[in-house]
């Protein structure tokens, strides 16, 4: 099946929402290993006392290609700020607009969807809030949420995730 925006590109505001988050570096061919901080976040929470105020989602802060190691945090969505701990960090999604997209389909194929976001992007004049240190492209707010419990909805065909990348200030009317 070949992927597809169910909805988007938009852009949206948002306000700052707290999180907790597993920082963590993996390539593409050791995704596994990001996938598996999931349940040991959730788990995490569970010990705490603390609910999850949205669905779980990758938080990319350096983005590498397909041999390197992305840089990136494993996190969910909270009601307020808490206190981490050596393994799980707090931290908050930053207030602003973002250009936003749902992808329907395999996780294989949220590259296209991606892809077409930033077109997309590009054709209405809109930069990314991003910026470099040597050759390192580090960006302030790339976000994908997986809206799609995969306990109840285990066909990855099905699944929806969102994307949202924080637009520049600066760019906004």
């Amino acid at each position: 099946m070949a992927s597809y925006l169910l909805s988007g590109p938009s852009v949206e505001y948002r306000v700052e929402q707290p999180y907790a988050a597993i920082p963590v570096q993996a390539a593409m061919d050791e995704w596994g290993k990001t996938t598996a901080l999931v349940p040991e976040l959730f788990q995490w929470l569970e010990n705490k006392g603390l609910t999850p105020a949205g669905a779980p989602f990758y938080r990319y802060w350096c983005l590498e290609d397909d041999k390197k190691e992305f840089d990136l945090e494993v996190g969910v969505p909270l009601e307020r700020m808490v206190i981490g701990d050596e393994r799980v960090i707090a931290s908050s999604i930053p207030e602003g607009s973002y250009v936003c997209a749902t992808h329907k389909g395999h996780p294989d194929r949220l590259l296209d969807s991606v892809l077409e976001v930033e077109k997309w992007a590009e054709k209405e004049g809109l930069s990314f809030d991003k910026r470099f240190e040597g050759d390192t492209e580090i960006w302030d707010g790339r976000f994908e949420q997986y809206l799609t419990d995969p306990e109840t909805e285990p066909d990855l065909t099905k699944w929806e995730i969102e994307v949202s990348f924080l637009i520049l200030r600066d760019e906004i009317a």
